[in-house]
């Protein structure tokens, strides 16, 4: 039985640079998990791709065919991924992921956007055709983990979200800025719980720009703001001080051209890029009044209240080490389920031979009681033929391990 693996890198091995290279934005993630599936080589697989971190985490014959997979999707050297990032099998896969869906390997300790963005790859590992019983097992075990870990510690209590530091940011710079408008690019899920922060702060107009314009609409009634088409972005960008980039691209959203005027005439503005791969041109910071902000930025921001985290985190490590023996369990009784299919095939393969043969026996006019009789005793003898013949032709050694286990396999009294 093929055990899961994970292939990744994160904030913690690899910079910003090689890890913008190899997001992908949630457009991609489908055909990703499909051209998997397609290869005959990855029996599951889920693609976890987040501003921290990208992870594929899967049941594959091969791990170096998924590795060079992904990066030439991207064009990426295969070489450079693998000193930068980490490949984990079973039991450490599986410990690997409880900590990142508990908050415990994210830039921020503790933070909980992390649940929704599982959820999300999850789902569309689902409608990919890619989840499978060993992936979808493990990852509903580690949804059931992280309730329990932030239910029994006090992770929530001192974990500061990416959202709640993002809106500080602003509301620190907002002295610096031309107006306190701010513009909210993407609705997805890391938005809306991003974006509800930003109530707090004293802000004039306030947009939610998105490429499906129900969704902004349902994130503006939350914050009091209005909807608007990504379509309209290029023409209402320049009104708005502050930018608050999340959202999935495959090209440039703000860049050069579409700031030309704050540029030419030097007026400040503020750029925070969540998305990964980001949609803010990177070149932008070549601009004194244009600051780009991205996550790694954020994180680098957050430092109050370390060791009360630390606290918390050393209680969530504790139940995490400890649902690892339900993991083991779990696997254990994974890998005993093939044995016992064919154990039951078998047995009632013997069961259907034995019935026809007794209602061939009825239908030539047979006593039914003397068929019954005859059906126990061939049922009896068939069944247990085998472990007997076994059990008498094994060598010394081997029998008293065999009389020890028919023993315990039966319940049988040893003489």
């Amino acid at each position: 039985m093929l055990q899961p693996v994970v292939f990744g890198l994160n904030y913690q091995t690899a910079d910003f640079e090689l890890r913008d290279r190899l997001a992908f934005a949630s457009e991609e993630v489908s055909h990703v998990l499909k051209r998997l599936k397609k290869s005959g080589i990855v029996n599951e697989a889920l693609l976890l791709s987040t501003c921290n971190r990208t992870e594929l985490y899967c049941t594959a014959k091969d791990i170096d065919f998924v590795i060079n997979s992904l990066c030439d999707m991207h064009s990426v050297c295969p070489r450079t991924v693998r000193n930068h990032s980490y490949i984990l099998h079973g039991e450490e896969c599986a410990h690997h992921l409880f900590r990142v869906i508990s908050g415990l390997d994210s830039m921020v300790l503790g933070e909980s956007e992390i649940v929704a963005q599982i959820k999300g790859a999850m789902d569309l590992a689902l409608e990919s055709d890619s989840l499978g019983s060993q992936l979808s097992g493990l990852f509903q075990m580690a949804l059931a983990i992280e309730k329990e870990v932030r239910y029994h510690t006090s992770i929530n209590n001192v974990a500061i979200s990416m959202g709640h530091a993002v809106a500080n940011l602003v509301e620190s710079a907002l002295n610096k800025l031309p107006n306190s408008k701010v513009l909210f690019v993407g609705a997805g899920q890391m938005m809306q719980q991003i974006a509800p922060h930003f109530n707090y702060l004293n802000l004039g107009q306030v947009t939610v720009v998105n490429r499906t314009l129900a969704n902004a609409e349902t994130l503006a009634v939350k914050i009091n703001a209005n909807a608007v088409d990504l379509n309209r972005l290029p023409e209402i960008v320049s009104d708005y001080a502050v930018l608050v980039l999340c959202c999935s691209s495959n090209h440039l959203l703000i860049n050069e051209n579409i700031l030309l005027t704050e540029i030419e005439n030097n007026i400040p503005k503020l750029i925070i890029d969540l998305s990964m791969p980001l949609v803010a041109d990177k070149n932008l910071k070549n601009h004194q009044n244009i600051q780009l902000v991205t996550v790694d930025d954020i994180a680098a921001l957050v430092d109050v209240g370390i060791e009360k985290r630390k606290l918390a985190a050393a209680a969530a490590e504790e139940i995490i080490s400890g649902k690892l023996d339900d993991y083991r369990a779990w696997q254990r009784k994974r890998g005993l389920s093939p044995l016992i299919k064919r154990l039951r095939d078998d047995s009632d393969s013997i069961r259907r031979e034995s019935l026809a043969a007794a209602e061939k026996q009825l239908l030539n006019g047979e006593s039914p009681n003397d068929v019954m009789r005859q059906l126990s005793i061939q049922l009896t003898n068939r069944l247990l033929h085998m472990p007997t013949v076994k059990l008498c032709s094994s060598n010394e050694q081997l029998q008293d391990n065999l009389i020890d286990l028919v023993n315990y396999l039966y319940g049988l009294e040893a003489n």
